[in-house]
This record gives C-alpha cells, structure tokens and sequence, in this order.
C-alpha cells in the first residue's frame, strides 16, 4: 500500500473514504512496521498537542465522549459490515475525539486484535537462531524456551523466556524491547545483551555487551552500562551489579565454546547436561568441593572431561546413558 501522499489517511479521518479503503488502512496499520509506525508517530503528535495546547473549547467530555462512541456502536451494529467497521472506529475514535480517549488508546499495545503467540524450545544437545519481524536476532542455548507474539504491539515489543538466550535487539526509541522471565524484566531500545534465566537455576544473570539496558525486578530498577553484569538471586532477593572486565565470555557459548571461571563443579555439571544432553551421577559428595576454570571448544563430551580431569583430582567415568562422579 502506498501512503506517501496522506490522502487515504486524512480521508479515512474525515469519514469521506470507501469502505474498501478503510479496511486496506487498518491492514496497513496493523500488519506492517511502517504501518505501526505511522500510528505510533500520529498518536505522539495528538498527546504533544493536548499537553502544550489545550482548547477547551474544542474538547469532549468524558460523557460526550462516551455518548459519542455508544452512538458510533449502534450505527455500525446496525451495519451489515459492522466487524470491519468496528476496526475502523477504533482507530478513528482517538484521532477525532482524541482530547477525550486518546492518552488511554495511546497506552494500549495490541489496538487491532487479540494477541497470538508462537513458541520455541531449544532441547538438551541443541542451539538455535532466531529473528523477529523487527529484524531482532536471538540465539538461543540448550534447553531453553521463549515465547512470542506475532505480532509486536505499538508501544512495546515483549519477550518471554526461560533459558539463556543472547539479543541483538533492532534499535528503536519508540518502542522498547522487554524480555520478561520469572518477575524480571528487562528493557532495551536498541541493545546487545545475554540473559540467562534457566527456571531451575537460583539466579539470573544479565550481561550487557553494548547499548543501555534497565534491569527491572518487582519495584526496583538498575540501569545498565556495557560492560557491566546483573544477577539476582531469586531466593534472597538481592541484586548485584558489577564490572567485567571480558563481558563478551557470558555469550561465548553461541560460538559452541565452553567457558568456566571459578565455577562449582555441581553448575558445571548442569551446564554439561545442558549442553551434550547427558546426565552425571556424584558418587563422592567430596568432589562437588572442587571449582573450574577452563575455556574450550571440544566437540564432544568426552573430550571436555579429560580436560577437567586436568584440573582436579575428580574423575569422569562414561557407564552407559550415565556419567559417574567420583575422586
């Protein structure tokens, strides 16, 4: 559709376009970005105006505008084509009466239709790469699962995950990229960034490569600069924040490269499990006292446990579907 010159809009606002127009409007509003972004842009403009130049004398009231929209709805019921024409009064109700409706239409993110989802889950032994329809890339590690709409709303575009999962977010100011996972939230416009947010796990981690980020927990907020890694602990409720100084190892795992610092040897082992979709056995409680540091891109799980055998004294022991653990 093309709408360089604005006249099917101002006709649509008018209430002097065709129906076939109309319908081929709200289309283009609520199936493409650039459609969205008029909207988006259209909405901005009736606020900026109702905050800096007020007219009473042109204002509805809330009554009048709840009398306005009842009238509205009895015409198009008594319309043969009353579903699109509904769409069409939902969009053209905050531009013509927007002194009256327009700051609660603005706030709404899915104006259109009811939102649908899609879902992806990454299994034990696998990765994946994934884009949305806002040109942002996701890479996604073992065992994780993420849920999307199809459709990004006007004012906000939201994420759900459970895993980790590291975001090239497309940058636009006006609408922010959330990734909700288990009452946390993250917020980006335009950013790179790793969350790793495995339900099982005690915390969550946000590494932050490039861009600004705001990290979102119940009530409290913590902004982000590059650099900089956020964990909190799901238990106890703190959240730390902090520099690092490679903050680019949190997401060497999407170049299938095993890193460990100082690492427990029990999340080593659920790392491993993740990765290889392997299960270990501890036989000696003793060695889960040990920790790990070790950067390396072995190709199977063979290879990676004589590295670690390297490290400590524990051993690894490969017995059928199970991997023993003892010293």
């Amino acid at each position: 559709m093309q709408l360089s010159d604005r006249n099917i809009i101002n006709r649509v606002i008018a209430e002097s376009a065709s129906k076939e127009e109309a319908v081929e409007l709200i289309d283009w509003f609520s199936s493409t970005v650039e459609g969205q972004q008029c909207l988006s842009d259209m909405l901005d403009r009736d606020a900026y105006l109702m905050e800096s130049e007020p007219d009473p004398g042109k204002s509805f009231t809330s009554i009048q505008s709840d009398l306005l929209y009842k009238k509205i709805d009895r015409s198009i019921y008594q319309n043969r084509f009353r579903k699109s024409w509904l769409r069409v009064a939902v969009i053209l109700l905050p531009i013509v009466v927007v002194s009256g409706l327009g700051f609660y239409l603005s706030r709404q993110t899915e104006l259109f239709s009811e939102t649908t989802y899609s879902e992806v889950y990454v299994p034990k032994g696998e990765d994946a790469r994934i884009f949305f329809q806002d040109g942002t890339e996701v890479f996604l590690n073992a065992d994780t699962r993420i849920r999307y709409p199809n459709k990004f709303g006007v004012r906000k575009r939201e994420v759900y995950l459970d895993g980790e999962a590291y975001f090239n977010v497309a940058s636009n100011r006006k609408r922010p990229f959330v990734v909700k996972a288990q009452h946390t939230e993250t917020e980006v416009l335009g950013t790179s960034f790793n969350v790793r947010a495995y339900g099982n796990s005690n915390t969550i981690e946000v590494v932050l490569d490039e861009g600004r980020t705001s990290f979102h927990v119940y009530e409290n907020n913590y902004p982000m600069l590059p650099g900089q890694k956020i964990e909190y602990d799901k238990s106890t409720g703190r959240t730390t924040l902090r520099n690092l100084i490679n903050p680019s190892n949190a997401s060497l795992w999407k170049k299938n490269i095993l890193h460990f610092y100082d690492t427990p040897l029990a999340d080593v082992i659920k790392e491993l499990e993740r990765r290889f979709d392997v299960q270990f056995q501890v036989q000696n409680a003793e060695a889960l006292d040990y920790s790990y540091t070790l950067t390396t891109k072995q190709p199977g799980i063979e290879n990676v446990l004589k590295e670690l055998q390297k490290i400590s004294p524990v051993k690894f022991k490969i017995e059928g579907d199970m991997i023993s653990v003892s010293i």
